[in-house]
């Protein structure tokens, strides 16, 4: 939420700490943190002075891009100012009013904040829930368009707003970091939810991973960036969601096995895909043109793999005992969703 810089930053440019105070991440991890005031900070032509920021040390997640972060901007460097995120343009618009965008972008959801703290949570829907649940709105977590509150989801449960049939696995999750540590969580779950609604735009047939909460909230993504054009109004604190033209809303999945981390997972025997000997535990070797091997984490973060799966012919390459095996898939015209 707040502004930080990396310490080899804070190094490079000679500045002084001027105290420290505690900070949390979203796993619940702890850690005293220093701080110092940045003179002056600018992006374009916003200037933001006497800035109070934290010095921690930043995730390596751009390297494979060729990109170190020098350090993140949190949401009161934008305080007063209304932010228009447009990553299929990669535009990052920064006004004093809405009217300045010239654009409608529908219903607005109310931001909420906590404890003085710029950390924007949103009202968001389930189902066919009528009841409304807040969640925070964060682009420098998890690489997800939802992940779920674990609190959330076993309420959900109880509430028979979705089933127990909706579970498609129990997960141990423990691979995660957060800015002061790594994920705690033991067991968690993987389930179809049939719809999520933010304002007007519904996406539907998400499967969503849970994860244990502190402060029992859920969290909307940047993967949904990929999907819309996102609004930050920090003059009337509402937030705005507009989906781009072609974006697909719907991750009904259509293929006729499973797969998890480029292994296969299920294939049933009457599939077109066992007829063309995709087996369990076979290494997915390429998609089309992509080779996995060949592919960077960079290059793979690029692509949309939810929409590329959702194509009507796609040629997928496996590594079996025996061989490659190349599998043809045609997508049929009628699905069902697994």
């Amino acid at each position: 939420a707040g502004t930080v810089i990396s310490p080899k930053l804070k190094e490079k440019l000679n500045i002084k700490t001027t105290g420290s105070n505690y900070g949390f991440d979203f796993y619940g991890n702890s850690s005293i943190v220093s701080k110092t005031t940045l003179s002056e900070l600018k992006l374009a032509s916003l200037v933001y002075q006497n800035l109070e920021v934290s010095i921690i040390t930043l995730p390596e997640n751009f390297i494979s891009c060729g990109i170190e972060l020098d350090g993140i901007l949190g949401l009161e460097f934008f305080k007063g100012k209304v932010v228009k995120i447009d990553l299929a343009n990669n535009e990052l618009i920064v006004a004093s009013d809405i009217s300045y965008l010239k654009e409608d972008f529908g219903r607005p959801l109310e931001i909420t904040f906590f404890s003085g703290n710029k950390r924007p949570y949103i009202p968001i829907t389930y189902s066919d829930s009528s009841e409304t649940v807040i969640a925070l709105f964060d682009t420098g977590a998890i690489n997800d368009l939802l992940r779920m509150g674990k609190n959330s989801f076993l309420k959900m449960i109880e509430d028979s707003t979705i089933s127990n049939k909706s579970i498609r696995d129990t997960l141990t999750i423990n691979y995660g970091y957060g800015a002061f540590g790594k994920q705690r969580d033991t067991i968690n779950y993987r389930f179809h939810l049939p719809q999520l609604t933010l304002s007007n735009t519904k996406f539907k047939n998400l499967i969503v991973d849970t994860y244990d909460s502190p402060n029992k909230k859920s969290i909307i993504g940047p993967n949904i960036l990929a999907k819309a054009v996102v609004i930050l109004d920090l003059v009337k604190d509402d937030f705005y969601i507009k989906p781009y033209e072609n974006s697909v809303l719907d991750y009904s999945y259509r293929l006729d096995f499973q797969f998890n981390n480029y292994k296969v997972t299920q294939v049933t025997d009457s599939s077109k895909a066992f007829e063309a000997g995709v087996r369990n535990g076979m290494k997915l070797k390429s998609v089309n043109d992509f080779h996995f091997d060949s592919l960077t984490i960079c290059d793979q973060l690029k692509i949309d793999w939810s929409e590329f799966y959702l194509q009507k012919n796609i040629q997928f390459t496996f590594e079996s005992d025996s061989g490659e095996i190349v599998y043809n898939y045609e997508a049929l015209e009628t699905t069902t969703d697994l």
